[in-house]
């Protein structure tokens, strides 16, 4: 039965040295899939490691699928099945019973697109695409008609690919290969003059037959290193599964920026030993143990330790402060009863439902949390203008946009002096006339008036046009 509180999960790494159970943990995990949620796995195998006989028994029961991911042997094709089997993507065809595949076969989504394309007038079905760049004008036989693709109905489809119904988890054995098969293409590339940059230590291509090898330098190195994070985030992107992605790599003794010695994932380069751990939610680390009689027991390490050697082992849990404890080691006849993966799952699974039993008071609880957020907003088919600008019933009236207005400044009324003749104002011409001319002006006495009234000219002037405020002075005065 499934648990009724899902935890969240990320990815895990298993670290090891060779012999120390790795792969055989790894069905462990399919038991756990099967007895919890009645899935299966999927496991990808770059690894040059034996396949246990636990584990070859649950592929015989078809609790895992083995892709033997190497028999995809074609030329330049070796990191593009790293990206996209860390991305779920699962052979078109395969043997069940070795995991093996063609040179050069296709690899499949977990997940399908299909674009039905279908005619409005008959609701025949025109196409079925993967894309919807592909939908273009399309003929219809029964109404006779070559249907432009806004008259088109599309409908999107999205769901789990033919084969893929049952997968819940997937595995990937083992990330050590997985950053050696990249450091193999850089050789080969550089071999083969498609890429250039810092010469490998030879300093040439190394030729036998149709084969060439170019070496590898510095930069392949880091290349590789980001290669291998770049597998793990890819493989937080796949859906439907019911528990995180896990990861073996083998062990590897290095020093952090401090000089301190450190044990942690093999990777391209040292650099990347303290740094790869941090690529995981998990990082647990297989191994054996020794009881007072001297017999060895397998153990599964959960949480970071120094060993007798002061080598700091970089291990890590999502688990709380007391949901785990530190190791899991077997008694003797009873190998996986307590290093198992499965286990460790359940204990994570307990321990968050420890945790959510603790309801703070008042708590909504996530039953009150809401899964769609925004407002919703409809225009409902009545309040559609007209097309043609014409009436139609329900239609909304199309709008102009306003002529701006503009106040006329307001016109000041201009009183002349009491007793001031009136005088004729000649018309002026465009050209100057280079001839000054003098107007006879006829002095008048001043009044005095009072603040109210409009200021007075010194002498006698033409009217003002309307609109404008007299001179202070008359020209020529």
């Amino acid at each position: 039965m499934p648990d009724p509180i899902r935890r969240i999960f990320t990815a895990t790494l298993i670290l090891g040295v060779p012999g120390a159970g790795k792969t055989s943990l790894l069905a462990t995990f399919a038991e756990y899939l099967w007895e919890t949620f009645g899935k299966i796995l999927l496991l990808y195998s770059w690894d040059g490691g034996a396949i246990p006989t636990d584990l070859q028994k649950r592929m015989q029961q078809g609790l895992i699928r083995f892709w033997r991911a190497r028999t995809r042997s074609g030329e330049g094709l070796g990191i593009e099945g790293l990206m996209l089997a860390t991305k779920g993507y699962w052979p078109a065809k395969i043997n069940p019973e070795t995991g093996e595949t063609s040179p050069a076969v296709r690899l499949v989504p977990p997940v399908t697109t299909l674009y039905t394309v279908s005619c409005r007038k008959t609701g025949e079905t025109l196409a079925q695409l993967p894309g919807s760049q592909l939908i273009a004008p399309t003929y219809c036989t029964p109404c006779k008609t070559l249907h432009a693709v806004a008259e088109l109905n599309v409908v999107e489809d999205v769901h789990r690919t033919k084969g893929f119904e049952l997968v819940g988890g997937v595995a990937f054995d083992g990330l050590t290969s997985m950053g050696s098969l990249v450091l193999d293409h850089m050789d080969e590339s550089r071999g083969a003059g498609q890429i250039g940059g810092e010469k490998s230590a030879f300093g040439g291509v190394v030729i036998s037959g149709s084969v060439k090898f170019g070496g590898s330098n510095r930069a392949d190195v880091g290349f590789g290193q980001t290669r291998a994070r770049q597998c793990v985030h890819n493989s937080l992107s796949i859906p439907y599964l019911v528990e995180g992605p896990v990861f073996t790599a083998l062990s590897m003794e290095a020093t952090d920026e401090g000089g301190l010695p450190i044990v942690g994932a093999k990777l391209p380069g040292r650099a990347a030993t303290d740094e790869a751990s941090s690529w995981f939610g998990n990082v647990y680390e297989m191994g054996k143990t020794t009881d007072e009689a001297g017999a060895e027991h397998f153990a599964l390490y959960l949480r970071p330790f120094t060993d007798p050697q002061n080598r700091r082992h970089l291990l890590k849990t999502s688990a709380s402060p007391t949901g785990l404890p530190p190791i899991l080691t077997d008694p003797i006849g009873q190998p996986w009863a307590q290093a198992n993966l499965g286990l460790v799952y359940r204990l994570l699974n307990a321990d968050l439902a420890r945790a959510v039993a603790e309801q703070l008071p008042g708590a909504p609880g996530m039953a009150a949390t809401p899964t769609e957020y925004g407002e919703p907003f409809q225009l409902l088919p009545s309040a559609h203008p007209a097309p043609t600008g014409g009436t139609s019933p329900g239609a909304l009236p199309v709008l102009t946009p306003p002529v701006p207005f503009t106040t006329p400044a307001p016109v000041v009324p201009v009183t002349p002096p009491a007793g001031a003749p009136p005088t004729v104002t000649a018309r002026k011409r465009a050209r100057v006339d280079p001839t000054p001319t003098t107007m006879p002006t006829t002095t008048t006495p001043t009044t005095t008036t009072t603040t109210d009234a409009a200021p007075q000219l010194a002498t006698v002037g033409p009217p003002p046009p309307p609109g404008m405020k007299p001179p202070m002075k008359a020209p020529g005065s």
